[in-house]
């Protein structure tokens, strides 16, 4: 925070910009594309000229800047931007080759890219902007920055300070470049495997691409209006449940995964994920069971109950089951689930698991230090690493920070007349970018609770502190 005395550099900023722009071109490719292949010929057109007047501005502002070094306050900066900036662009030839109201279209956009999932489209909308979607999906969650990382930038101070402020220190090779490319071969031999197994379980082609894309992306978009429901049987769903499991644990354990499989058994986020899922899943089957139903019935909600758990906790958003009747007891134990999210360095939302560990060992360290003299010194540690005092204070002031805009959040959609659960539900699910509805968010929903959402969405996906920053006015004035 004391580098916020001094102002941002408004040129690093622009010229940045210029890059994100570029790379952001090229992933309004995907739809265009999509577009002629799909034979919707003004589509093709809108998608074409928004893509290339985006090149020409990201252009003209990468060219027409001078070179600066980035600082880590401008690198904040610039996450915070991407999201909101390229939902305002992408709306645009949504709105104009759907005919969706231009606030519907940013509505979309924003749940896209955040890997939300939230939509007010009305079920008949034609092929092209369901693979936009699933497509905006992939592309949030693997994040743009990286995309930036990956082809546009060389190795120096600006790529580090970039990837920190996105990906945080972690690395899985020497160089922030090298392991920006290695997670995009990750993130898209997920994306492969995922489409394989949904092909191979009876999908069509066109439903296993986006629903690989946003299964993998813990998106949950779907091309059908029943989501995952419109699939019987078991296999098919217990595939996509599989494909959001694997996009919610961290990318940094998958390279070298065939080498040392019991990586991922040592890893705590992982097996944190696996004992919320089982538990979860016995929890979960026991709210859907009212009082004079047969013992019996328990085990038949099993399958439904388990494929729920996973898709709130993996904060993906698919459902086999309408969450409409639900008692409030079902709704809020999904609740807690979508803020919970899963692994850190993951395409989940959430709060995540490794803030939840590091909350819960420092519980268990405060009531410890009860049996230790004042003066013995308890380091915090997770996995044998140690948290420093100011990762702490970070972590700890992102959940006030979360809690506090879900709270403000729902209170202003019972201001509205929603009920508390359903409120409570439905913020959960933007903040923590899933996706799931308990029927509130509909095209018939007061625009400014659709901005909220799209706030709250906004807010989830850059983690509300970025954000905040953009926000100050001594970010951008400086002070006297």
């Amino acid at each position: 925070m004391y580098e916020l005395v001094s102002p941002v550099n408004p040129r690093a900023v622009f010229k940045y910009t210029g890059h994100i722009l570029l790379a952001f071109a090229a992933v309004l490719l995907g739809p265009t594309g999509a577009a002629l292949i799909l034979k919707e010929p003004e589509a093709f057109l809108f998608y074409g000229i928004t893509a290339f007047l985006t090149a020409l501005t990201g252009l003209f502002l990468y060219k027409g800047l001078s070179d600066s070094e980035l600082e880590l306050k401008e690198a904040v900066i610039l996450a915070a931007l991407i999201f909101p900036l390229c939902s305002i662009i992408s709306a645009i030839p949504m709105a104009l080759s759907t005919g969706l109201p231009y606030e519907d279209a940013f509505f979309e956009c924003v749940s896209g890219l955040t890997t939300t999932g939230l939509s007010v489209a009305p079920p008949e909308m034609p092929p092209l902007f369901f693979f936009t979607r699933a497509w905006l999906q992939w592309v949030g969650g693997i994040g743009i920055i990286v995309l930036v990382l990956g082809v546009l930038l060389r190795p120096g101070t600006t790529a580090f300070r970039l990837y920190r402020v996105y990906l945080g220190e972690t690395r899985i090779r020497p160089g922030v470049i090298t392991t920006a490319r290695l997670l995009g071969r990750v993130y898209l031999g997920l994306t492969l495997a995922s489409f394989l197994l949904l092909r191979a379980g009876g999908m069509s082609g066109f439903d296993a691409l986006t629903h690989a894309l946003s299964a993998i992306s813990t998106g949950g978009f779907s091309t059908k209006a029943e989501s995952i429901a419109a699939y019987p049987g078991f296999l098919l769903p217990c595939l996509v449940g599989f494909s959001s499991f694997m996009g919610a644990i961290s990318f940094s354990l998958y390279p070298d995964l065939l080498k040392n499989p019991g990586k991922l058994k040592k890893d705590p986020q992982f097996r944190y994920l696996l004992k919320l899922l089982g538990g979860g899943t016995i929890l979960f089957a026991l709210t859907l069971l009212s009082p004079e139903a047969p013992s019996s019935f328990f085990f038949r909600q099993l399958p439904a109950a388990a494929f729920q758990v996973v898709s709130a906790l993996t904060t993906t958003g698919f459902s086999t089951i309408s969450l409409e009747p639900v008692s409030d007891a079902s709704k809020f134990f999904l609740s807690i689930l979508m803020c919970i999210g899963g692994s850190m360095g993951s395409t989940a939302g959430g709060i995540k698991l490794f803030r939840l560990i590091v909350i819960l060992s420092l519980i268990k360290m405060v009531f410890f230090r009860f049996f230790l003299p004042r003066e013995a010194l308890t380091p915090l540690k997770v996995n044998g690493n140690l948290i420093e005092a100011e990762e702490i204070k970070t972590l700890t002031s992102f959940v006030l920070l979360y809690l506090g805009v879900l709270i403000a959040s729902a209170f202003i959609f019972m201001l509205f007349g929603t009920g508390a659960s359903d409120a409570l539900f439905e913020v959960s699910s933007a903040l923590a970018t899933t996706g799931l509805s308990v029927g509130v968010t509909e095209a018939t929903l007061p625009l400014f609770l659709k901005l909220l959402l799209c706030a709250d969405m906004l807010l989830g996906r850059i983690e509300i502190i970025p954000l905040c920053i953009l926000l100050l006015p001594q970010t951008w004035i400086r002070r006297t």
